[in-house]
C-alpha cells in the first residue's frame, strides 16, 4: 500500500466513457483507453494506453452539433500521435449531466446535422473517431431530459454517426454495468466496441467496482456487467472492462483520485478476497471507502485475458499516482496481448442434460486454458446476429435444441455456417429436429444435419459401441477403430442422413447394454456435413456426464475443437 497517497474525493467523478474499433487500424492485441479530461494539465504517456478518449463534448445549444471544451488541449492529446503513430485519439461526447442527446436524437434533421458535425470535429482535429457518452437513453437520473424513444433514437444517432464518418473510423460508447437504456442488439451494427463503466455502481459501505460479488457487494459487479452486456448481445471480444483510478466513500469518508488517497489516522487497509479489491476500514472496522489499487487492478487485467474480452479502459489518467502505478499495472498486463481465439457454448444449462453439461463446461474451460482458447457461454439464442458471431471463431452446441430461435438468430447461424465464417461442434441435442412445444422444424437445420427429424430414443440409457469408418479424419485421428460409449440415448431419426453428410462413425445397436428394441438399422452418430463451408461436426452422445471418463470421447471432443477453430 505504499504507493497510496491521499484521498479526496471529487463530485461527479462518475463520468467515464469508451474508446473503438472498427475498419480502422488498431494495434495488434488488446486495447488500453484512457480518459483524459479537458480540465487537466497531465499529459498522457503514449507507451501506457493504445486508445486516449478526450472528455469531453457536448450536445450544441442548438442541438445540431458538437461543441468541444477546451480545444488547445484537445490539439495537445492529438500532437501525441506524431510520436506515437499508432495511438488512437477519439472525442468523447457527453458525460454524466450532459443533455441535449434526447431532442438532438429524437429529430431527423437535427440529429443528421449532429452525425455531420461528429464528422466535421474528426476532420478538423485530426482524431481517429467518437465515443458516445449519453448517461442514459431514457433516464433523466443525470439532470438531461429524456423520452421513451430515446433506445431507439439512439439506434438511428448510431446509424447516422457510423454513416457520416464512414468504416474507417471508430464509434464507441460508454453504457452502464447493468447493460440497461441501449438496445444492443440494434447497436451492434454500427459500433466498434463498447466501454463497459464497472465503477460507480455503490457508495462505502459497499465496493463501488467489485469484480466477483461478496458480502460488501452491491447486487451488479464487473463480473456481472460482462455476463449482462453478453447476454444482451455484444461479443465478449468487444467489450472493454472500465476501472476506476479513484475510491468512492460514505458518510466518514470521501472518495477521490488514487493519487490522493490516504489512510486516515486509527484506519486501516484490508482486502477483499472474494469481491477482489480493497477497501478501508475506521477503527470500529466499518467499511468507509472502497476503492482500486495494483493488485485488484492487475486481477481485473488477468480477468480480461481470461475472459477474452477487448481490453481495459479506465477513468481518468490524472487520477493516477505520480509513478503511474496503476496505468502501468495495466499497459504491463494487457497492451499488445495477443487474443485468444473465442468459441461461444450454447446450453441449456439444467433439465435432464444438466449433469453432462456442468460437467462439459468444466473441462471445456480448462481446455481452453491450456491451449490459449476463451469460452463464453450463452443459455438461449436471442443474442445472437451476424455482428455477435463475427466475434467468434467456432459455435459449440452443446445439448441445446435447434428450436425456441428467434427468426433473426436463425439467419446470422445459417450465414454463419453457409459461408464459412467460423466452425460448429453439435452434441446430442443439436438433431432434435421435429415438432415440440409448439415448435416447428427449422428446415435449413434439418438438411444441415441431413435432411432428418427425430423420432425415438433409447430408454433407459444404454451404452454401445462405436465403429469408425474414417480413421484419418482429423475428428476421428488417434482414436480406436472401436470403443464403447455409456448411459446414451442413441437418438434414432426418420432415415439415415449418410446419402446427405460424410459418416466418420456409427453404433453397433446390436451391442446396447441393456439391449432396446428401438433400432435404426444404419445408425450414423458421428457426421461431417462437407457441402457447407464451415468445418462442422455432430457428434450424437452427449447425454451422461461419465462420457468424461472415456479417454476416447475426449479425445474426440478436443480433436474436433482443434479441427472446427482453424478455418
Amino acid at each position: 500500500m505504499s504507493k497510496i497517497k491521499k484521498i479526496v474525493l471529487a463530485a461527479g467523478c462518475a463520468l467515464v466513457s469508451g474508446a473503438a474499433l472498427h475498419a480502422a487500424p488498431l494495434p495488434e492485441g488488446k486495447v488500453v483507453v484512457a480518459y483524459v479530461t479537458s480540465w487537466s494539465d497531465v499529459m498522457p504517456e503514449p507507451s501506457h494506453v493504445t486508445h486516449i478518449n478526450y472528455a469531453f463534448g457536448h450536445v450544441n445549444e442548438t442541438f445540431d452539433g458538437v461543441g468541444i471544451a477546451n480545444e488547445e488541449r484537445l490539439r495537445s492529446i492529438v500532437a501525441l500521435k506524431q510520436q506515437a503513430p499508432a495511438l488512437q485519439v477519439t472525442v468523447s461526447i457527453g458525460g454524466w449531466g450532459s443533455g441535449r442527446f434526447s431532442e438532438m436524437a429524437d429529430n431527423d434533421s437535427l440529429r443528421r446535422s449532429f452525425a455531420r458535425d461528429c464528422a466535421r470535429v474528426v476532420r478538423e482535429y485530426g482524431l481517429d473517431g467518437i465515443d458516445i457518452d449519453w448517461e442514459y437513453p431514457g433516464s433523466a437520473a443525470a439532470g438531461i431530459s429524456s423520452s421513451e424513444r430515446d433506445k431507439d433514437n439512439f439506434n438511428l444517432l448510431m446509424r447516422d454517426i457510423r454513416a457520416a464518418i464512414g468504416d474507417d473510423k471508430l464509434l464507441t460508447a460508454a453504457t452502464s454495468a447493468g447493460a440497461e437504456y441501449i438496445d444492443y442488439k440494434g447497436v451492434l451494427p454500427y459500433v466498434d466496441f463498447i466501454n463497459i463503466m464497472t465503477y460507480d455502481m455503490a457508495n462505502a459501505p459497499k465496493h463501488h467496482a467489485a469484480l466477483y460479488p461478496s458480502e460488501n457487494t452491491p447486487e451488479m459487479t464487473c463480473d456481472g456487467a460482462v455476463k449482462a452486456h453478453i447476454a444482451a448481445g455484444i461479443p465478449a471480444g468487444r467489450l472493454v472492462l472500465g476501472m476506476p483510478f479513484y475510491g468512492r466513500g460514505g458518510e466518514k469518508m470521501r472518495g477521490g483520485d488514487f493519487k490522493n488517497i490516504v489512510v486516515p489516522e486509527g484506519c486501516e487497509v484490508r482486502y477483499d478476497s472474494v469481491a477482489a479489491v480493497p477497501y478501508i476500514v475506521d477503527s470500529e472496522g466499518e467499511f468507509i471507502l472502497g476503492f482500486d489499487d495494483a493488485r485488484s487492478i492487475a486481477g481485473k487485467c488477468d480477468y480480461i485475458i481470461e475472459n477474452d474480452l477487448l481490453g481495459a479502459m479506465y477513468w481518468d489518467y490524472a487520477g493516477d499516482d505520480d509513478d503511474h502505478t496503476l496505468a502501468t499495472t495495466i499497459a504491463d498486463r494487457i497492451k499488445n496481448k495477443p487474443s485468444k481465439q473465442k468459441i461461444l457454448v450454447l446450453n441449456e444449462g439444467g433439465g435432464q442434460h444438466g449433469p453432462f453439461t456442468k460437467v462439459a463446461m468444466e473441462w471445456l474451460r480448462d481446455y481452453a486454458a491450456s491451449h490459449n482458447l476463451a469460452v463464453t457461454e450463452l443459455r438461449n439464442a436471442n443474442p445472437i446476429s451476424e455482428k455477435f458471431l463475427d466475434g467468434y471463431d467456432c459455435v459449440i452446441q452443446l445439448d441445446f435444441p435447434p428450436y425456441t430461435w428467434p427468426a433473426d438468430a436463425e439467419d446470422a447461424f445459417e450465414s454463419y455456417i453457409d459461408e464459412g465464417k467460423g466452425g460448429w461442434i453439435g452434441f446430442h441435442h443439436a438433431t432434435l429436429l421435429g415438432e415440440f412445444d409448439g415448435y416447428g422444424l427449422w428446415k435449413w437445420f434439418s438438411d444441415f444435419m441431413g435432411g432428418i427429424t427425430f423420432r425415438n430414443y433409447i430408454a433407459p440409457l444404454a451404452d454401445g459401441i462405436v465403429h469408425l469408418e474414417v480413421t484419418d479424419h482429423p475428428v476421428t485421428e488417434g482414436l480406436p477403430s472401436e470403443f464403447t460409449l455409456a448411459d446414451d440415448e442413441w437418438y434414432t431419426y426418420d432415415y439415415s442422413p449418410r446419402a446427405n453428410v460424410t459418416v466418420l462413425a456409427n453404433v453397433d445397436e446390436n451391442s446396447y447394454s441393456p439391449m432396446s428394441d428401438i433400432k435404426m438399422g444404419d445408425h450414423p452418430v458421428i457426421w461431417v456435413n462437407p457441402t457447407k463451408k464451415a468445418r462442422n461436426v455432430y457428434i450424437q452422445p452427449g447425454h451422461s456426464p461419465r462420457l468424461f471418463e472415456s479417454p476416447e470421447f475426449v479425445k474426440l471432443f478436443s480433436n474436433a475443437i482443434n479441427w472446427t477453430i482453424t478455418q
